[in-house]
């Protein structure tokens, strides 16, 4: 069992330290808010990040509601969504290297845990893409919010 939790430790630090060197999530898109200038830049891309930048002049009006709407409570969102991911991705690895290097190998039952696992993976997978999915609708709002922004 050390070894699995070595292997979830090593691989949960890995990608939150990816993910905080990086600002990745699975949308490509992140924004960064400066309070001081009013002004909110957003990136698009993964590698070869597009800037666009949107001032906002009164805060009290409609200009502050649609970025905040529109931008910021998806890419908000699918930041989360991403940390619990890294979460549950190093937690299914370490799970899979402790079912076939761990006490467990041995036992009678090993077959009936593997498909536990796995069963317990696909349900994992199945609500994770339905999540995405709701995801990348807002996803498609804030893809015309930067194309309005472009043009």
């Amino acid at each position: 069992m050390s070894l699995s939790l070595l292997i979830y430790a090593s691989l949960v630090v890995i990608l939150l330290l990816f993910t905080a060197k990086t600002n990745f999530n699975l949308t490509g898109y992140s924004y960064d808010w400066n309070e001081e200038t009013m002004v909110l830049t957003i990136e698009e891309g993964f590698w070869k990040k597009k800037s666009y930048d949107v001032e906002i002049k009164d805060v009290d009006s409609k200009q502050l509601l649609q970025p905040l709407r529109d931008v910021m409570l998806p890419i908000n969102q699918a930041q989360s969504m991403w940390k619990r991911d890294i979460h549950i991705i190093s937690l299914f690895i370490a799970g899979l290297f402790g079912l076939f290097y761990s006490s467990l190998r041995q036992l009678k039952n090993v077959k009936r845990y593997v498909t536990v696992y796995i069963l317990i993976f696909a349900l994992l997978i199945s609500w994770e893409i339905k999540a995405y999915q709701n995801l990348y609708e807002d996803l498609r709002i804030l893809s015309d919010y930067t194309n309005s922004l472009k043009g």
